[in-house]
């Protein structure tokens, strides 16, 4: 089955950059070698990992295996709700080429029926990606993934407090919850603060 990603969101990326204030020219930032100060060119530039000791080991990253190009990989399939949303990274829609609908459908319907997610791995920008394919209003969803080395586990100390709730209390708060509660929608809330820069801007202009 051939697909294409399609990224599902687009961020608001910001359009306000440093200037100089005497002519309005923008700020550069120019590429400079912490240790000799020198100005770098493209062919000057390379990959270096640094170790815990704070050395620098200069790496070639075309000496890593790469996964393949152009394949999504299903390593398993597992229950929606196993899919922890702090893991969720970004997300894409999955489109299929005309030869892939029905293959495409039958996954979906699949997926939908019961309940259950691919976990697949594909090359993202030459790496190895982690994601979760699931369906969502018609289409295939995937959700690239945090690697679980990358998901902070939550040490807090008020965890190991031995902290009472009345009975009261909770049945108070549940009432005021259950009165405010209503179906979410996400265009109930506009993005205001990025109105009000437009509005600026054209107060400014």
């Amino acid at each position: 089955m051939t697909v294409r990603l399609v990224s599902a969101a687009t961020e608001h990326r910001s359009k306000v950059h440093l200037v100089h204030r005497e002519d309005s020219g923008r700020v550069r930032h120019q590429q400079v070698c912490g240790e000799c100060s020198l100005r770098l060119t493209p062919e000057d530039i390379g990959r270096g990992y640094e170790l815990d000791d704070g050395r620098i080991v200069q790496i070639d990253p075309g000496d890593l295996p790469a996964p393949e190009d152009g394949v999504i990989d299903v390593q398993q399939f597992a229950p929606q709700v196993d899919v922890d949303p702090v893991a969720l990274h970004r997300s894409y829609y999955v489109e299929p080429d005309d030869l892939a609908v029905r293959s495409y459908v039958l996954l979906r319907e699949t997926l939908e029926r019961t309940k259950t997610a691919a976990i697949v791995k594909f090359a993202l920008r030459s790496r190895e990606t982690l994601a979760a394919i699931r369906p969502q209003q018609g289409v295939l969803v995937l959700h690239t993934l945090l690697w679980p080395d990358e998901v902070r586990e939550p040490h807090f100390a008020f965890l190991h407090r031995d902290t009472e709730v009345r009975t009261g209390e909770l049945a108070a708060a549940a009432a005021l919850v259950r009165a405010q509660t209503r179906p979410f929608r996400p265009h109930d809330y506009p993005n205001t603060h990025h109105e009000a820069l437009l509005h600026l801007v054209e107060a400014n202009v």
